[in-house]
């Protein structure tokens, strides 16, 4: 009843009753996990009555509770609804996806290769969803690929051959970079050395159309490395050559900065600041 009666609250109340929300999110969504289909099934109403009701400036309110719907120790059934509230995100804010991608891309790929049917369900039609929130008309056609190569190491394999072929004239943002890492994290840990060198290749030419370092930034912790990995270890001269050659264009993409997030508290001392006298403190 308690569920059913927040799902009401969303839709009845809407954006006047999204910090309540927002808050009991995680709770709502731990309840997915219950033994009763009824609770089970409330909890997934609740949680896709708030996507349908919450600005896009919540989503990253949101993200720790849907990273642990994702986690390996999260049971199937929340699995199963963390992926549908994804997909419903997605629909509904995909720029606001778009942006978190390279936080949950990665869970969701590895949950389209899950046991359970309805989780491997689930996430393939979730990870159709948030590769659709990439905003790069360039990659769109080679989205399915990418779906697919997420579900079979042999699918990844030809995505790479055609990504290989993609060219790129739209600026490369951190999305469609995003978007292409859990392909990219398989072939670079590959045994081939032609498919690590065809990897390289997609990293130089979508790092060359990358015009601002903040939209690389977020994926050095994880692409630097394993690029810097295959100049190392290819034995080629010349695919390590390729190699080189991307870990420069990655570097250069990247420039001298360095990855700040801003706190909630810094931002409102910004505004504030911004604001002088006609700025409100609730403690006043």
């Amino acid at each position: 009843a308690a569920l059913e009666g927040l799902a009401a609250l969303a839709q009845e109340k809407g954006r006047s009753a999204e910090p309540y929300l927002v808050e009991a999110f995680p709770k709502i969504l731990d309840a997915s996990n219950d033994k009763s289909k009824n609770v089970k099934d409330a909890a997934v109403a609740a949680s896709k009555a708030i996507m349908g009701m919450v600005s896009q400036y919540s989503v990253d309110l949101l993200m720790p509770a849907i990273l642990a719907g994702l986690a390996v120790k999260a049971k199937p059934p929340q699995k199963e609804a963390t992926l549908q509230i994804i997909t419903a995100l997605a629909a509904k804010s995909p720029r606001a996806i778009g942006f978190e991608l390279v936080n949950m891309v990665a869970a969701v790929a590895d949950l389209t290769c899950d046991i359970k049917k309805e989780v491997k369900a689930a996430a393939v039609e979730c990870m159709t969803a948030i590769c659709n929130c990439t905003g790069n008309k360039d990659l769109e056609p080679f989205l399915p690929a990418v779906v697919e190569a997420a579900q079979s190491i042999t699918n990844t394999h030809a995505c790479v051959e055609k990504l290989a072929g993609c060219i790129f004239v739209q600026n490369v943002e951190a999305p469609a970079l995003a978007c292409t890492l859990p392909v990219l994290s398989r072939g670079l840990n590959d045994k081939s050395e032609e498919v690590k060198r065809t990897c390289c290749l997609i990293v130089d030419n979508m790092c060359k159309l990358v015009e601002d370092p903040a939209e690389v930034l977020p994926l050095m912790p994880r692409l630097e490395p394993l690029v810097k990995n295959a100049c190392e270890k290819i034995s080629d001269p010349e695919a390590r050559g390729m190699a080189d050659k991307a870990y420069k264009t990655l570097q250069k993409a990247a420039g001298e900065s360095v990855l700040q997030r801003v706190s909630a508290e810094d931002a409102l001392k910004h505004l504030k600041d911004l604001l002088g006298d006609k700025s409100y403190d609730e403690t006043e």
